[in-house]
């Protein structure tokens, strides 16, 4: 019982939450980028949200299931189709043996989670599913999805149709346009005053070299008062260090585990799923908010979520069942 990949796509993995405790001996947390939509394609086929889901980034493959499956997908519209018919995002669908799902037009965001219930049975490593590029580790060996892959998935169906889906309202970061929201940086009193206001006031376009790692921004270059030597730190999710061409990065889930660049801003968490549906050439902009209310923001984020997993799993009671 498999997927056989018949197209590949411009850059699909098989993420999960992440790989935790091992940034110590060097090893990044990976994991997938819009972790909102992965744990909603999840809840929507039964899952735990820390089972594997496909990441589908902005030109997505071309699967064909050898077994009935319970399938989702959520995040990014790139129009999906079974069999050549249009499917909807944030659904519980079921495929059975031989259909072919495909994506073409990119109609909003960048990146889409498909979950199968049961989960995708690729090989743990160092407690995580996620594919490490860099280390080549986990996923399908370390390495972004290839033509005539074959990921292990368990049989699964619906006893009876399922006709709700999600309401747009409850992923709306996919298509919203708005600021994105930040705390200072442990460096920022190193910038300029002037640096301050261009990093607040400006819109900044994201370059065509970001990835997985990070952002990257073009935009007005940000300095430091005096030329400065830092020792190397642990860097997170959502820091924005500052190189010296003074272009900020936002550092993602494959970044490295430490850093030697003057940090600006850590962008608020709850804005993490937001900005990892945004794509190269798009601009975005800031606003400076404080670390209260960058907490407030998670745990409002946090709620929802929880109300949402209890919703849905109370809509799936009794409705998929496992094995042939």
């Amino acid at each position: 019982m498999s997927i056989t990949v018949l197209k590949p796509g411009l850059l699909t993995t098989i993420q999960d939450l992440g790989r935790f405790h091992y940034q110590a001996k060097g090893f990044g947390t990976s994991g997938a980028l819009d972790l909102y939509s992965h744990r909603l394609a999840n809840w929507l086929v039964g899952n735990e949200e820390n089972e594997a889901t496909i990441e589908i980034t902005l030109i997505g493959p071309t699967l064909l299931f050898q077994c009935s499956a319970v399938i989702s997908i959520c995040g990014a519209d790139l129009s999906p189709t079974l069999n050549g018919i249009k499917i909807d995002n944030g659904r519980t669908l079921q495929v059975s043996n031989g259909d072919i799902l495909s994506f073409s037009t990119i109609r909003n965001g960048s990146r889409a989670y498909l979950a199968v219930s049961g989960g995708i049975h690729s090989p743990s490593k160092f407690g995580s599913r996620s594919t490490d590029i860099r280390s080549k580790i986990g996923g399908q060996y370390g390495r972004p999805l290839k033509a005539k892959d074959r990921l292990l998935i368990p049989s699964s169906y619906l006893l009876h149709r399922i006709q709700w889906k999600l309401s747009p309202e409850l992923h709306n970061h996919v298509t919203e346009n708005r600021k994105v929201r930040f705390t200072k940086g442990k460096q920022f009193d190193l910038f300029t005053n002037s640096s301050h206001q261009a990093f607040i006031s400006s819109d900044y376009q994201i370059n065509k070299d970001s990835n997985r790692m990070g952002i990257r921004l073009n935009g007005p270059p940000l300095q430091l008062q005096t030329k400065k030597e830092l020792i190397t730190e642990g860097v997170a999710h959502g820091s924005v260090q500052v190189p010296p061409n003074g272009q900020p990065i936002i550092l993602l889930s494959d970044r490295q585990t430490t850093g030697g660049y003057p940090k600006i801003a850590q962008i608020a968490s709850a804005d993490l799923p937001y900005l990892a549906q945004k794509k190269p050439g798009e601009m975005v902009s800031f606003e400076e908010i404080t670390l209260q209310e960058s907490q407030k923001l998670y745990g409002r984020m946090n709620h929802l979520m929880r109300v949402q997993k209890t919703i849905i799993k109370e809509g799936l009671k009794g409705v998929i069942q496992h094995g042939s």
